[in-house]
Order: structure tokens, then sequence, then C-alpha cells
């Protein structure tokens, strides 16, 4: 009995996030162009390509200035309610961000939310949400969450980062492990995805060109209703 009892915790911190639902979209880059009847290019079609069975999302420099680029699933899939989950080795470097959210059509007027991780290098993600509901326009970045990286774990490797959604919460999940929740959501307009690197106004004064290239690659995508 009481080896069950030390058991009943790791079971619990181990639940799946996809138990019970079933995958409604799926993408795993393979083929040398993006397929355009599920992805929407956001931003500069230079700096997004596919490559060994990955996308990659570049910074690249242009005559006005270092760019990024997007791309999402906007007026081609979105759906309330489930796990969206992505495979993504993130940027080493300072000077732009890599990010990947869902979010609804609107952005900030009511009744909208986006849920977002983005990295600004140096292993920092940051798991946050951006919440237009009947509280107003605002964003939600925690002083402190339960998401613990390694050095150099973001920049090297692979891993997985996901959104649960619920009418009861928004859980953001790293590796399969919740590390941060919202409770009683009040938006309910489906969500589309959205992976990208961008250099903010911000942070162009932090970009080292000797850095580059410092790209985002997406594995794949999945999505479970």
């Amino acid at each position: 009995m009481r080896q069950l009892l030390l058991l009943l915790p790791l079971v619990a911190a181990a639940a799946d996030p996809t138990a019970k639902l079933k995958l409604a979209f799926s993408e795993d880059f393979e083929g040398a162009a993006l397929d355009t009847t599920k992805w929407v290019l956001e931003g500069n079609a230079q700096a997004a390509t596919l490559k060994g069975g990955k996308l990659v999302l570049a910074v690249i420099d242009r005559p006005d200035g270092w760019q990024g680029t997007a791309i999402s699933t906007r007026d081609k899939f979105s759906q309330a309610y489930g796990y969206f989950e992505a495979s993504i080795r993130f940027n080493a470097f300072r000077g732009h961000h890599g990010a990947f959210l869902v979010r609804n059509k609107t952005g900030t007027e009511p009744p909208a939310a986006s849920l977002l991780f983005e990295c600004f290098g140096e292993d920092r993600v940051v798991p946050w949400a951006r919440i237009a509901d009947s509280k107003g326009l605002r964003e939600l970045k925690p002083v402190k969450t339960d998401l613990v990286l390694r050095p150099n774990q973001v920049s090297k490797n692979f891993n997985t980062y996901g959104f649960g959604w619920t009418e009861k919460a928004y859980t953001w999940y790293f590796n399969g492990k919740a590390v941060h929740k919202l409770d009683k959501p009040e938006v309910a307009e489906p969500m589309h995805v959205y992976l990208g690197n961008w250099v903010g106004d911000s942070e162009r004064k932090n970009l080292v060109p000797g850095n580059l290239p410092d790209n985002v690659e997406v594995d794949w995508v999945k999505v479970w209703k």
C-alpha cells in the first residue's frame, strides 16, 4: 500500500494532455515547399523554407533592415478547445524572438485570446497570454512558472510546446508537463496556429549579425480535439 501511494503523484504528473482526444490537424513539413492548403505566409517568403523535413524560420538582411517571418493556419484551420502542440528548436541569441502561439483572428478586439510561448534567446522562454474580454485588454505575463530549463536546452534540442484549452482553463505544457495555467477563460472563439521568428523594434539593437544564422526550426505541429 505504501508503494502505491508513492506512485500516485507521479502518475498524475505524467497525465497525457491528448488523452481521450482525436487528432484534428497534423503537419510534418515534408516536401520541398510549404503546403498552402494548410498554411498562410505571414512575413518574408525568403525567410521561411523547408529543409530536411523541418520548417526553417530565419532572420535575413533586407534593404530596410533585418527581418524575420512567420506562418499561420489563419483562414485554413482553427478550432475551439483541444490541445495544440509543436516540436520546436528555438533561437539561441538575443536580437530577435521565436514564437509559437494560438490566437483568434481579431487578436485584440473582444472576445479574443492569444496563448504564447516566446523565446528571446539565452534560454529565455516565456509562457504568457494576451486576453481581450469583459475585463479589457490585458497582457498576462507570469512572474513565476514551473518551466525549468537546462542551459542550451531550447536552442540545441527540439522540445514540445503545447497549449491545452478547456472550458475551465488554459494550460501551457513543456515536453508534456504542465508549466503554467490560467483558470476560467471567457473567450470561446476558435483559435489558429502561428509560428514565427521576428525582429522586434526594441530588439534590433541587440541583433549581432555574426550570431546568424540563428534559426527557429519546427519539426511538426499537431492539434487534437
